[in-house]
């Protein structure tokens, strides 16, 4: 054999060995039309393409928490990623508290399909945050908007205002 051919062999057999990728370009170099072009990366979702919904209220202890979900009412898959913003308002609509953010290592970068949801979840506390264990004074009506989105989305829910916080979508 052929120092070349040697290498070429060991080669071969290494790629299959460790897994490497082989790269084949099918009728000519990438992005000629000659099958080498990837697809294109979905697009933000934007409020248009998302229904956004809420589960009921669940509680353990003096913890409150309620699921948000973004379905991708769309007929394309769109990107969601970060966190939703979210406020706890009176009846008037008037801001009583907005929701911080919990902190995460990473947000998650989801392509939905249509049809598939997201979800994010927000916490608070049923007791007040000041130590004395007196129940926490008020409660706010749900606002969520969707990440990257314009929309405010008024939930039918109420959450006591302690130390509310929101998930980024999972």
């Amino acid at each position: 054999m052929k120092p070349s051919s040697t290498f070429a062999a060991l080669f071969a057999v290494a790629a299959a060995t460790f897994a490497l990728p082989v790269i084949a370009h099918a009728g000519g170099p990438p992005n000629d039309g000659g099958g080498g072009s990837a697809a294109a990366a979905p697009g933000t979702c934007s409020d248009a393409d998302l229904a956004v919904s809420n589960g009921p209220i669940e509680s353990a202890n003096t913890l409150r928490r309620v699921v948000v979900s973004f379905k991708n009412t769309s007929s394309n898959m769109c990107m969601l990623v970060g966190y939703p913003d979210a406020n706890l308002v009176t009846a008037a609509g008037g801001v009583l508290v907005h929701v911080e953010p919990r902190q995460a290592l990473a947000a998650h970068v989801l392509h939905l399909n249509p049809g598939d949801i997201a979800n994010a979840d927000v916490q608070s506390s049923a007791l007040d945050v000041n130590g004395s264990g007196n129940p926490c004074p008020r409660e706010g009506t749900l606002v969520v908007t969707a990440p990257k989105g314009s929309v405010a989305h008024t939930l039918p829910i109420a959450l006591p205002i302690c130390s509310a916080t929101i998930s980024s979508v999972d």
